[in-house]
This record gives C-alpha cells, sequence and structure tokens, in this order.
C-alpha cells in the first residue's frame, strides 16, 4: 500500500507532493495528461496578497448580470440546463454577502502572504530560478467609477496591513518612464510578485523526479473507495486498483466529476481562462498590472509578455471564443498605446475550478476520512498552490486545524 497518491499534477498537486516529500512522506503522483500544460502553466503568473477579496462579494452578481449579455465581456456564464450550474448559482447567490468577505479577507491575505514566501525561498533553491520578482502589481484604470472601486479596496488593503499605493499619472509614469500609460491612475501593490509558471512547473516536477518521487502520466482515476481509517482504493481508466493510506484529490476542475463518480457531491463550476504570449515585444512593462475596465491581466516574463483574462463558466468545451480572444487583445493598447501586438501567437486556454464562494476546498472530506481535497482555486491556484501544499502536509502528519471556510465538506446538504 502506497502511503499517499495525489490526483492531480497540477501546481497544487506538485506543491502537496513537495511538502509531503520533505516531510518523509512516500508520495506517488497520477494524472491523466502527460503533465505537460494545463492552468498551471498558461496563467498570468502573478503571486497576489492583494487579491483578498473572495469572487462571491457584493455586488457581483448585478455585475455579472450587465457582462453576461456581451459577447466581449470578461465575464460569461453560458445559460444550459444544469442542475448542477443552478445550484452552483444558488450558492454562490447566498455567499455573496459582506459577512462573507468580512470572514474570508484575513484568510486569502495570509494564505497568498505565506505562498509568496514559499514561492522566494523555492527560487533560490539549486536548480531552481523561475524569474520570481518582487516588483508589485498596477491596478490601472481610466474612469472614476474604477478609480473609486479601487481606493475602496486600497482601504480594505491598509486595514489589513497590506501595503497599497495610490499613484497619479505623473507617479505612475515615474516607475514606469519607458511607457506611455493611458490611465487615469493606479493603485501600487508591492507585495505582489510574479513569476513564470511553465519554467517553475517543469523545475518542480523535474526536482520531485529526481528525488524518487512517482509520477503515474497517462493515468486516469475513475473512482475512490474511501475506506476511512482502512485508507482508499483508486479504480483508474486502464483497469487498475492503487490502494493508499491517503490520497490528495487536486485534479482541478475534474475533481468534482470523481468525487461525484465517488459518491460525494463537491460544487464547482469550470471557469474557462484564455493567454497569449507575446514574444520580444517592441516595448514591455516592467511591472505586471491588471487592467481594471478590462480585467485584463498583463505580465512581464523575462523577454515575453503573457496577456490573459476572462471568466467563461460554459462548462468544459474546448471551443475558443475569437470574441473574447479580441476583447482581450483590444483593450491592451487602450491602456498601453505604444505597445503593438501584431503577433501574439497561439491562444492557450484552461479551465479554473471555481467554488460558490470563491474560497478552495482544503481539508479532509470527514473526520476519518482518508481522502483529502485540495482544489477549487479559481484563479487563484498559482497563487496558493504552496501554501494549500503546506496545508495538505499538516492533515496528514497530523498538525493541522484547518479554517472551516476551507471545510471541502461545508455545503454538503445545502
Amino acid at each position: 500500500m502506497r502511503d499517499i497518491v495525489v490526483i492531480g499534477g497540477g501546481a497544487v498537486g506538485l506543491w502537496s507532493a513537495w511538502h509531503l516529500h520533505k516531510a518523509g512522506v512516500r508520495v506517488t503522483i497520477i494524472d491523466k495528461s502527460a503533465m505537460q500544460d494545463g492552468c498551471s502553466y498558461g496563467n498570468a503568473g502573478m503571486i497576489v496578497p492583494s487579491h483578498f477579496i473572495p469572487m462571491a462579494s457584493p455586488g457581483i452578481i448585478a455585475q455579472g448580470i450587465r457582462w453576461m449579455f456581451k459577447k466581449k465581456s470578461p465575464f460569461y456564464i453560458r445559460p444550459r440546463a444544469s442542475s448542477e450550474l443552478m445550484r452552483w448559482l444558488w450558492l454562490f447567490y447566498r455567499s455573496a454577502s459582506s459577512r462573507h468577505v468580512a470572514d474570508s479577507v484575513s484568510l486569502l491575505r495570509d494564505m497568498h502572504t505565506e505562498s509568496r514566501e514559499l514561492y522566494r525561498d523555492l527560487d533560490r533553491m539549486p536548480g531552481f530560478g523561475f524569474g520570481f520578482s518582487q516588483k508589485g502589481i498596477l491596478m490601472l484604470f481610466q474612469t472614476p467609477g474604477a478609480e473609486s472601486d479601487e481606493l475602496e479596496t486600497a482601504e480594505m488593503a491598509h486595514q489589513l496591513g497590506i501595503e497599497a499605493n495610490y499613484l497619479t499619472l505623473e507617479q505612475l509614469t515615474r516607475i514606469e518612464p519607458a511607457l506611455k500609460v493611458q490611465v487615469k491612475g493606479a493603485v501600487h501593490y508591492p507585495g505582489d510578485a510574479h513569476l513564470s509558471p511553465e519554467i517553475m512547473m517543469r523545475q518542480l516536477k523535474a526536482a520531485l523526479l529526481a528525488e524518487g518521487v512517482q509520477c503515474m502520466t497517462h493515468t486516469e482515476a475513475t473512482a475512490i473507495i474511501d475506506d476511512h481509517k482502512n485508507g482508499v482504493r483508486i479504480h483508474t481508466k486502464n483497469g487498475e486498483t492503487i490502494p493508499a493510506k491517503n490520497v490528495v484529490l487536486s485534479a482541478g476542475s475534474w475533481s468534482s466529476k470523481l468525487m461525484s463518480l465517488s459518491g460525494f457531491s463537491l460544487p464547482v463550476q469550470d471557469g474557462k481562462g484564455y493567454s497569449m504570449t507575446v514574444h520580444q515585444p517592441n516595448i514591455c512593462p516592467s511591472i505586471p498590472a491588471i487592467l481594471h475596465e478590462a480585467r485584463v491581466a498583463i505580465t512581464p516574463m523575462g523577454t515575453n509578455l503573457r496577456i490573459s483574462g476572462t471568466l467563461e463558466i460554459s462548462g468544459m468545451d474546448e471551443i475558443i471564443s475569437t470574441h473574447k480572444v479580441r476583447s482581450i487583445l483590444d483593450a491592451v493598447p487602450g491602456y498601453y498605446p505604444q505597445l503593438h501586438i501584431h503577433d501574439p501567437g497561439p491562444v492557450w486556454f484552461g479551465y479554473r475550478p471555481c467554488t460558490p464562494d470563491g474560497l478552495p476546498y482544503i481539508g479532509r472530506w470527514s473526520e476519518d476520512s482518508a481522502v483529502i481535497v485540495a482544489t477549487g482555486h479559481a484563479m487563484m491556484g498559482l497563487s496558493l498552490a504552496p501554501v494549500t501544499g503546506r496545508m495538505v502536509k499538516d492533515l496528514v502528519t497530523g498538525n493541522a486545524t484547518l479554517h472551516q471556510k476551507l471545510n471541502p465538506a461545508r455545503f454538503a446538504g445545502k
């Protein structure tokens, strides 16, 4: 019997395996793919203590309704006859309250901050070097309404001890002197960081393999049989049964389906996002930015520039929305008029696992369960992966008392 099987070789799965392995636990990773692509590779690469407000917050329902009827909007829910979607929307509506935000902001702040330091430490280790840089993130805005939103968030940040600096256009020009920026102003969060996700993932996977962690690629789990204190049995598509003392379910958007096939209910909707990487652009921002009105992220990665955006809840289809892609690309010159995007490269897309309350699922399914769930990070998977892995390790070694708001069974019976 194996000690731990980690299902899913994305950032959360690899970081869980890393922490467990360093704690002396024998780890096996299984993944249905070749572990060379996915949300952990094509994302914006941002580590964001500034993103302490969960997606389920007051006002997001009305904003979402306005957006979802526009083809080029950054948020879209495809209407479809789905009881799972209806339940998710109802739970989202119930969660989007001021009280939920107040109960979540300190938790998210601390998780993102710990992850940032874990990334910093890993980047300095021999065999690693994935472009970790703490230059902060700029929240750029062009309209009075967006300015008001950003200043309100900045005030909340100050109350949480997060540095947030309001910049006029003149002040912004001083820290980005090589660029003309067409905005009203910005808020700079110097505590945020960024990195190259593809390089980090390749290096972390290589380090795990070099230290004897087994990776079983092209191995799709089809069911998890929870024998509680007697361990688990994992059935695979090729007919194999893998026994283990514990299993870590970190399969991203596929986690909900696997839990359903195993007799559990885990409300998750798949949020599709897109990115394009411009190689050696004519001019490149030095500090990552989020374009507030467009909800587009801009991240320098070495000599390249990644442009990413949208949240499209439309099920797991592989259709690339040309309207969404065009809206992402069209937004950039409106903020950076000198930046010319002639050939953005191939369009990447991935699915982000979104929970109804905007908080991840991290914990055992029940007190004596051998199933540890670590998924539902939505757009924050990369930013929260290191701390999630540490939490998973603490659960396995018996050193954890996790926040009840992360309980994977918190929506059971609702």
